[in-house]
Parts: structure tokens; C-alpha cells; sequence
């Protein structure tokens, strides 16, 4: 799993919104609290660790945007992103200010 962090780390981007929205559109994208690691989430999705995924969506640590999370970043487009694409997912992470 080390190795598999070392490379999701190297493939981490940044993008605001705007860029994210097509992807949250066809259902695509997964948000991580910002009390987790990008990465970590990013590997345990990569490598189907069912238990880790599950425990993280039932404590919405991990989740689909909801309606009010999409209409506060249209209404701050410039918020940034780091986000992790585990097809077929886009995993993404607020940067923290």
C-alpha cells in the first residue's frame, strides 16, 4: 500500500470548481472531510478496502456533495481543491485555508 501512496501522491492536481462540476454532474465525485488524508482515502478506494469505505461514507466522511456543498462553491468559484482521480472517481479534498 506504500507504493501505492508514493504514486497517488505524485498524481495529486489542484482545480476549483468550476473544473470539478462536470465530474460531480455524471455522479463522479467523492468529497473527504478534512479531517482525513487525501491520499489515504484515495488508496483504500483504489484497493477496493470495502470495510475503511464503508465506515467513511456511514460517518459522511466521504460523500457525494450535497446540495448545499455545490451551491457554496458556485458561489465561491476561486475555493481550491486537491483532488485524486481512482477511476471512476474523482476524489477530492478542500485545501485547507
Amino acid at each position: 500500500m506504500e507504493d501505492l501512496k508514493e504514486k497517488l501522491k505524485s498524481e495529486i492536481e489542484k482545480a476549483t470548481w468550476p473544473l470539478l462540476e462536470e465530474h460531480h454532474k455524471r455522479e463522479a465525485l467523492l468529497v473527504v472531510d478534512l479531517e482525513l488524508d487525501l491520499v489515504t482515502v484515495a488508496a483504500a478506494v483504489a484497493e477496493d478496502d470495502v470495510e475503511n469505505v464503508k465506515n467513511w461514507l456511514s460517518t459522511e466522511k466521504l460523500l457525494r456533495p450535497t446540495e448545499e456543498m455545490v451551491q457554496s462553491w458556485e458561489e465561491n468559484p476561486e475555493l481550491g481543491f486537491r483532488f485524486i482521480i481512482i477511476q471512476p472517481y474523482v476524489i477530492a479534498q478542500e485545501i485547507k485555508e
